[in-house]
């Protein structure tokens, strides 16, 4: 259900970045620019520079993410097989999903395990059972977890053993798609040019223009937007080196307080907090959190838990921020 949720607002988001201002431009005045004028010649080079940039970045990000990722991967994988620091974990959850395969159990489970400081974390796997009479996943039995502790690999931790096969079905119909976008944004600079140019080259191109809006939302909703929501919510930056060499104490809550902010009608709230290191120096720390409306009895407690980094204890966040 996640899964069609995620596949939902893409297309959602794609709608609107694509298609409803190509809609908008050719049924209204806009798309007359070119008969009326137009823009003056440099500035109709510098869009038409723009755009070509703009269209440049979306399509080798797309490359890079549906060709070159998977081989990327693959390979973090197998570096992690032999490099990768081994941590013991325990499954505290497991949960049969719909099988990827015949004769193989698709499982969700949650680990328990010791990150690099000896701080008590969850990992949360999707594994491939190929031999499931062996109840290798069962809740309570132990598995063994290859980290990167450097933190840069995509994944950053995979299981001791697993062997890595690359889908070509799935990569050509990747390679395919891909072929088409291009193929689909040369036409429609040729489609464009044709239709509006009025014997005055690219003069017809103006900021709202498809050829430059679109690629513009696209760009702004899957970089600045992704941001903007991970601010609000209050998602640190550097989770992911908290949760793995971050030590776990419980702050006082000094204060809590709604900022007025509201993200899918649940309010942000920052949290002013007290706390002492391993050391016993006191820290003071001030984070911002989107609290569901059932969970705003939090902010009443006298105290929470968060992780800080050792060597930076400023470095803060909430343990149910990144410990799972």
């Amino acid at each position: 259900m996640k899964g069609f949720w995620n596949y939902f607002w893409i297309i959602y988001m794609l709608f609107f970045a694509i298609p409803f201002p190509m809609l908008i431009y050719y049924n209204t005045e806009y798309g007359t620019a070119g008969e009326n004028g137009g823009s003056r010649p440099w500035l109709a080079l510098v869009l038409l520079a723009l755009s070509a940039v703009l269209w440049l970045i979306l399509i080798q990000g797309w490359f890079r993410r549906w060709i070159v990722l998977p081989f990327t991967m693959r390979g973090n994988i197998m570096r992690l097989l032999k490099e990768g620091v081994r941590k013991d974990a325990r499954i505290v959850s497991s949960k049969k999903l719909p099988a990827a395969g015949k004769d193989v159990d698709t499982r969700e489970i949650v680990c328990s395990l010791q990150n690099f400081v000896g701080t008590e974390i969850t990992e949360q796997l999707e594994v491939n059972d190929t031999k499931p009479e062996l109840h290798r996943y069962d809740e309570g039995k132990t598995i063994r977890l290859l980290i990167d502790d450097k933190l840069k690999a995509q994944p950053h931790l995979t299981l001791d053993g697993v062997t890595v096969e690359m889908k070509t079905g799935r990569l050509i119909i990747s390679l395919l798609a891909w072929l088409l976008i291009v193929a689909a944004v040369a036409a429609y600079y040729v489609y464009s040019y044709r239709l509006e140019n009025h014997g005055r080259g690219w003069r017809f191109l103006e900021f709202y223009h498809p050829l430059v809006l679109c690629p513009f939302i696209v760009l702004v909703s899957r970089i600045g937007f992704g941001k903007l929501i991970s601010l609000f919510i209050g998602a640190p930056a550097n989770g992911l080196q908290l949760k793995y060499y971050g030590l776990r104490t419980d702050a006082q809550i000094v204060s809590a307080e709604q900022t007025g902010t509201y993200i899918n009608e649940q309010p942000q709230v920052r949290f002013e907090l007290r706390y002492q290191d391993n050391l016993g120096k006191t820290h003071t720390a001030s984070l911002k959190k989107i609290v569901p409306l059932l969970d705003l009895n939090m902010t009443k407690q006298e105290s929470i838990p968060i992780f800080y980094l050792k060597e930076d204890p400023e470095q803060v966040a909430f343990a149910s921020d990144i410990a799972e």
